[in-house]
Parts: C-alpha cells; sequence; structure tokens
C-alpha cells in the first residue's frame, strides 16, 4: 500500500499528550484536585484527563470523558459538553469504531457553532474531515477541510492554513485530480518553508512525491521521497524516515526491481520496529507479501500475509486484520485451497462490515463470488457480485464496479447466457472508458503544471535554434553581396574551426579527468569497504581470541581450585571435627571455649568457600527445558524477601507469565538470577530500587531478563573484570558468585551484559535465545 502523510490535528495533540502522559506525576495531581475543585472546573480537569490518553488507551479516554459529559450534562454546561463529546470521538477513532467517531464529532461540532468559538469549530471540522477521508468519501472529506480553510484564513493561523491545504492536496490526489493535488500541495509547501517547519515539509515532499508516482515520474518521484527522507533523518523523525524508506521501495516495486524493493521494506520495518509502530510494521510485511504474491511465490507470500495478520490481531488494528485476511484469502485461491479462500474471505468481510468500512467489505463480496465463479457455483457468485455492486455503486468505487462487470459478464458467458454476458460487458467499457478518459485527462493536466517550466525552457531553446539560423541566413547575404571579403571569412572560418578543434580536444580532456576520478573515486570507496570488512574481521577475531583466552584461563582456574579445594577440605574437615571433640568432651574454661568456637565458626566459613570453589570448577549437568523464566524470578525474589526487608531494597518486576519458548535448566538459572539479584543489593547499603523487566525482541529472536539496580554502580576499571573468579570489591567476598553466574547464562547459549555508572546504578541484561522450532509449531 502507498503511504500518505496527511498532517492530522489528531495525531499532533496525540505527540503532546502522550508527552504528558509520561508525566505520571501531573496525571496523579489532576486526580487529586478532582475532590477540592468546583464542578465546572472538575469537566475541565475530566476532560483533560481523557485528552491525556489519547492513542494510549481509548478505554481511560472514554471513561474520563464520558464522566465530564454527565456532569456537562447535569450543570447544563455547553462548552464542557462539547469537548467531552470531541473527547468520546476520538477515543472511538483509536478504536477503529469509525460511525461512532463520526457520530461524537458531528455532535461536538453543532454545540461549537452554537457557542460560536471558532478555533473550536475548526478542530471538530479537520475531525471529521479525516473520518470521512477513512471512509473514502473524499467530497465530504473535502467539504469539510474547505470549510476549516475559510476559518483558518480568518483567524490568520500560518500553521492552520498550511496543515489544511496539505489535507486538501492529499485527497485530491485521492480523486486522481493530480493537477489540483499539486497546487494545494505546492502552496502548502511554500507556507511550511516560510515558517520553517521542516516536519510539514518533509511529509507534503512526500506526498508530492506519491504524485508524481501516481503520473508514472518515478524518477520525480524518487527526487521527492529522498528529499524528505534526508529532512526526516536531519530532524530525526523516525517515523518520517520509515515512511520514506516505504515509499522508495514502491517505486521500485513499480519498476519491477523487486530485490531494491524488499531490500527499503527491510530497512523501514527495522525502524518500525525501533519505535514500537507496530501498525507500520505490518504494513512492510503486507508489501513484501505482495512483492511475493506478483511473482507467483504464493507460499512466501502467505508468510509475510500471515505475519502481518498476526500482529494487527495483536494490536487490535482491525482495518489491517480484515486486509491481510483478504491478500491471505486471495493466495488461497492461486493455490486453489478454494475452502481456506472461502473461509478467510468470510472473516475478511465480517470485520470490514464491524468497523463501517464499505469498500473493504465490498471487495471481500467480489472476492467471495470470484472463489464461487472459480468452483462453477454460479448462483451463489451472482448473488455476491450483486450484493457488491450495489455497495460499490453507493459509494462509487469505479475501480471495484468495472471488476464486478467484467467478472458477471465472463460468469453468464460461461453459462452461455451470452445475452446477459453481453450486458454486463457492455457495462463494463462504458465505465472503464469514462474512468480512463477522466485519468487521462487529470494526468495530462498534472504533467502540464509539473512541466511548465520545462517546456517553457524547451520554446526558448527552440527560439535561440532560429534565430541561429537567420543569423546563417543573414552571414550568406552578406556574403554574397560582399564577396571581395571571401578571404577575410575563410580566415574567420579557420579561426572558429581551430577554436573548436582546440575546445574539443579541451572536452576530451575533460571527460577523460572525470572519468578517472570517477574510477579512482569508485576504487577508493571499495578500498575503504574492504578496510571496513578487515577491520570488522579483526575486531571479531580479536574478541574471539579474548573469549578462548578467558575459556582457557577459566578452565586453568577451575582445575586449580578443584585441587586446592580437595586439599584443603580433608585437613579442614579434621580441624573442624577435633574443635567439635574437645568442645564436647574436655572440660574447658571461658577463654579456652571462645577459641575452640572461633575454630570452628572459621572452619565453616572456609568449607563454604571450598563449596563454590567447587561449584565453580566441577562441570554443571545441564537439563533444558521449556518453560517461564518470570516464574524463576518469583522464586528468587521470594528467598530474598527478608534481606531486602533489612536494607530497605525495594524489588520491582516487570514480567509476564505468558511466554514459553526459552529453554532453560530451572535449578541452576535460579542459582545465577540469585547472584545477581544478591549482587545488587549489596550495592545498595542505604536502601533503593532493583527493577527486572522481561523484553522480547521480535526481530532477533532473543528474550531478556534486565536487572536495572540504584546502587552504588562501579568504576570503569572494575567493570572489565567483574567475572574473573576471585575478583572482588567486598571484605569478606570470594570473587566467585558472578563468574559463576555469568558461566551458568553462558551454558544456557545465553549473553550477560553489563553497564554502569558509579553513584547512579548498574544495568545486567542478560539474553537468552527462542526456541524458534517450537515457537512455530505453538503458533
Amino acid at each position: 500500500m502507498w503511504r500518505k502523510r496527511r498532517i492530522l490535528l489528531i495525531l499532533i495533540l496525540c505527540i503532546m499528550v502522550s508527552f504528558l502522559y509520561s508525566n505520571e506525576a501531573k496525571i496523579d495531581s489532576l486526580i487529586n484536585q478532582l475532590e477540592n475543585v468546583p464542578e465546572q472546573d472538575k469537566v475541565h480537569i475530566l476532560n483533560e484527563l481523557g485528552k491525556m490518553y489519547w492513542g494510549i488507551s481509548s478505554e481511560k479516554t472514554l471513561e474520563y470523558s464520558r464522566q465530564a459529559l454527565e456532569l456537562s450534562l447535569k450543570l447544563t454546561y455547553r462548552k464542557g459538553e462539547a469537548q467531552s463529546l470531541n473527547n468520546i470521538g476520538v477515543g472511538y477513532y483509536f478504536l477503529g469504531d469509525y460511525d461512532k467517531a463520526l457520530e461524537y464529532f458531528l455532535n461536538s461540532l453543532k454545540i461549537r457553532e452554537e457557542l460560536g468559538d471558532k478555533k473550536e469549530i475548526v478542530a471538530s471540522l479537520n475531525n471529521i474531515g479525516i473520518i470521512f477521508d477513512d471512509f473514502n468519501d473524499f467530497e465530504q472529506a473535502l467539504y469539510y477541510y474547505k470549510r476549516s480553510l475559510e476559518i483558518f484564513e480568518e483567524l490568520k493561523d500560518v500553521y492552520g492554513i498550511a496543515t489544511t491545504l496539505h489535507n486538501i492536496g492529499v485527497v485530491y490526489e485521492s480523486l486522481s485530480n493530480y493537477n489540483k493535488s499539486l497546487e494545494y500541495l505546492l502552496r502548502a509547501l511554500k507556507i511550511y518553508e516560510e515558517i520553517n517547519d521542516r516536519n510539514g515539509i518533509a511529509s507534503t515532499l512526500g506526498n508530492i512525491g506519491i504524485v508524481f508516482k501516481d503520473l508514472s515520474n518515478y524518477d520525480k518521484s524518487l527526487e521527492y521521497h529522498l528529499k524528505s527522507l534526508k529532512i526526516s533523518e536531519e530532524i530525526n523523525d523516525k517515523n518520517g524516515i520509515a515512511n520514506s524508506l516505504d515509499n522508495i521501495g514502491i517505486i521500485y516495486e513499480n519498476l519491477n526491481n523487486y530485490d531494491k524493493a524488499i531490500e527499503y521494506y527491510l530497512k523501514s520495518m527495522e525502524i518500525e520496529e525501533e519505535i514500537g509502530d507496530d501498525v507500520g510494521v505490518a504494513s512492510s510485511l503486507n508489501n513484501i507479501g505482495i512483492i511475493y504474491d506478483n511473482q507467483g511465490q504464493y507460499e512466501k507470500a502467505l508468510e509475510y500475509y500471515i505475519q502481518s495478520l498476526g500482529i494487527n490481531e495483536e494490536i487490535g488494528f482491525k482495518n489491517g486484520i480484515a486486509n491481510s485476511m483478504n491478500n491471505i484469502g486471495v493466495v488461497y485461491e492461486n493455490l486453489e485451497d478454494f475452502d481456506k479462500s472461502l473461509e478467510y474471505h468470510n472473516l475478511a468481510f465480517k470485520t470490514f462490515k464491524e468497523i463501517g468500512n464499505r469498500k473493504g467489505y465490498a471487495a471481500s463480496l467480489n472476492n467471495i463470488a470470484s472463489v464461487y465463479l472459480m468452483l462453477k457455483k454460479y448462483d451463489k457468485a451472482i448473488e455476491y457480485f450483486k450484493n457488491s455492486l450495489e455497495v460499490a455503486e453507493e459509494i462509487g468505487t469505479k475501480d471495484l464496479i468495472i471488476e464486478i462487470y467484467e467478472k458477471i459478464s465472463r460468469l453468464y458467458s460461461e453459462k452461455k447466457n451470452y445475452r446477459e454476458a453481453l450486458k454486463y460487458y457492455k457495462l463494463y467499457t462504458a465505465v472503464k472508458d469514462s474512468i480512463f478518459t477522466k485519468e487521462k485527462i487529470e494526468k495530462i493536466a498534472g504533467m502540464q503544471t509539473t512541466y511548465e517550466v520545462e517546456h517553457l525552457l524547451e520554446q526558448q531553446e527552440i527560439e535561440i535554434e532560429l534565430l541561429t539560423k537567420d543569423n546563417e541566413i543573414y552571414k550568406l547575404l552578406v556574403e554574397k553581396q560582399k564577396f571581395v571579403s571571401w578571404r577575410l571569412y575563410s580566415g574567420l572560418i579557420i579561426l572558429f574551426t581551430f577554436i573548436f578543434v582546440i575546445y574539443y580536444r579541451y572536452r576530451l580532456k575533460y571527460k577523460a579527468n572525470k572519468l578517472l576520478k570517477q574510477l579512482v573515486e569508485e576504487r577508493t570507496e571499495d578500498l575503504t569497504r574492504t578496510n571496513e570488512n578487515l577491520k570488522k574481521e579483526i575486531a571479531e577475531r580479536k574478541k574471539i581470541e579474548s573469549q578462548l583466552i578467558r575459556s582457557e584461563r577459566l578452565a586453568g582456574l577451575g582445575e586449580l581450585a578443584a585441587g586446592i579445594a580437595h586439599e584443603i577440605r580433608n585437613p579442614l574437615g579434621n580441624i573442624s571435627s577435633s574443635a567439635q571433640f574437645c568442645l564436647s568432651k574436655y572440660p574447658l574454661d571461658k577463654e579456652m571455649k571462645k577459641y575452640f568456637e572461633i575454630i570452628l565458626e572459621d572452619s565453616e566459613k572456609a568449607n563454604a568457600i571450598i563449596k563454590g570453589l567447587l561449584d565453580f570448577a566441577n562441570p554443571r549437568e545441564i537439563t533444558l527445558k521449556k518453560g517461564n523464566i518470570c516464574k524463576v524470578v518469583d522464586n528468587v525474589i521470594s528467598s530474598v524477601n527478608a534481606r531486602c526487608l533489612e536494607n530497605n531494597v525495594e524489588i520491582i518486576k516487570k514480567c509476564k507469565d505468558n511466554f514459553q519458548f526459552v529453554l532453560f535448566d530451572e535449578k541452576w538459572l535460579e542459582q545465577a538470577f540469585l547472584n545477581f539479584v544478591l549482587n545488587a543489593i549489596q550495592a545498595m547499603p542505604e536502601g533503593g530500587t532493583l527493577t527486572i523487566t522481561e523484553l522480547y525482541a521480535r526481530a532477533k529472536n532473543e528474550f531478556k531478563i534486565i536487572l536495572s539496580d540504584t546502587g552504588t554502580g562501579i568504576t570503569k576499571a572494575n567493570l572489565k573484570k567483574i567475572f574473573d573468579p576471585f575478583f572482588t570489591t567486598r571484605e569478606h567476598g570470594v570473587g566467585l558468585g558472578l563468574s559463576l553466574a555469568h558461566r551458568i547464562i553462558e551454558d544456557h547459549k545465553g549473553s550477560v551484559h553489563i553497564t554502569s555508572q558509579v553513584k547512579k546504578g548498574t544495568v545486567v541484561t542478560i539474553t537468552f535465545p527462542i526456541d524458534t522450532e517450537n515457537k512455530n509449531k505453538g503458533n
């Protein structure tokens, strides 16, 4: 799908309130104010709370806004009522229920027009325009946008004027009125440049690129999308960068350069995953699926469509769910699995109907009819075709009407009812010809507008050429009249020839130098690339060598530790048992008894150290089973509760209990987590907070547990040695806990990464690979 960027007042406000939402203190403050303010002020606070959840939690938006509406009606407070209705409309908009959203926006507009507040009126008009745009009712969208533009011009609101001009240009592009679209988009671009709104400039450049794509002028389209991309990168607008990359991918798709297209889609998807734009990720997956679908690689296409469907279902984006289902249905139709095809097309139809997307469910009805046509079930097919046609004619979707007419004509032809077949074929050609004529006129008008400057330059060049020819004719006449001066002219011709030869040789040399420079640059670039690759390879080798040296050193230390522990344990046992025997067998004075108790106590401490040495040195039998790591975290938290209370440490756990795709040994992993948690608690002698968070990195098939404390931190020098055996900064420490924990994580094919700031705290990131085989079976 070609991604257009409207500049929506709703979404701009969402960005603002999302920032406010991150400030939980402000939300708490507003909630506290509700108890001690007059009821009219309470309406404003409730509406403000509703706004702060726009696009974040539609349920919260609806909850607070309905409370505000109820109180406004009770007080007959019309301004508060209008704002509440608008907020409820926004809540339904983000839930994808556009019919409900439109109903509340219209009611809000009616009250605001009665009150005469133009700033509030224009916000409602824009919101209603957005809804009709989403409904593909472009004429109604234009009506509300143009009313909005008139009020912005009255208010002399420059930003509002530019925003509305931009949105009108986008609607005209949807109507294939490319001339009008360019007119409004260029006006918007000029204003954005005057006020230096770089976000607006980038968005408008992107949409101008879309118009050029519609005119099949891919060079110009690519030029504008690259300009948009550059600005988005300069202002670090990740969403804009992803959007531009996606649109560039579509240009390459139109040029049948599928490898390039997929390359840009993947770049776009990487950024969308980074910023958490699940809708964008699903769209990119869908675009990649379309490429494989167009190439006849249906299994590959199905794989990407199903991934897209999974994300849309996860985030509850119903329009995306329905589109993905439709695409999957078409793939199954191509694979001649008609039962599966009908199943997905029917699901798509129900979802489109639920959200009120009439164009979507008309297309689904058409797809269902197409499957029945392939199955030769003509009665069923004609029933669905006519239902689809009825909706398509209501909303004026001519491309769908053309397709339905053509298929109905083919159906009657297969039934040998040639009279009906001819009737629908005539309807098919009539609508197709009308669209072709209209599109042709619009394209010509758009091209005329776009190439006006180029045409003027071409005319100037022709005029210069004609003037040159006239001048040559004049020279010939002069030569004829003044034949006696032929020698002079001959000399001039020789001179011009000589100059031309010099110029020609200069041009050749210039081109040769340019080519040489280009070759040198290319070679330099190749050498630079090779150098970078060598640097990476050397760094990787150093890393591997370092790991090998560490492994050998740890193995050696392990053997040494095991030997020492074995040799010391027996004499230590004799010392301990002898001390116990003396204490129990002989009557001792108080001072002598004290010394034997010290011997016994220190023997036990030494024995504990030896146990740690043996744990570190002895090989571990790891039994990997699938389970939930967060339950292991719960066990560790339970075991350290008493110590946390003693040290005034709070543990905050942010883990779910529904992820079951990591293989681990519960006993050893609990030991490793316990060592990390105890280390964190010991780093907070004055108390603090330990936060334990889970993170599922879908793109990398990784699962992470992140332990973040607010302790004393670790110096850079000590950070390099933290996993070395026997290294410790504590007076009574042995230095084996973290080293043992690190080896346990490595036994699980995982990794540990630690970052720390002195006096601020330490973050431990433990990464595990996901059992993808079992995960796929589960899906």
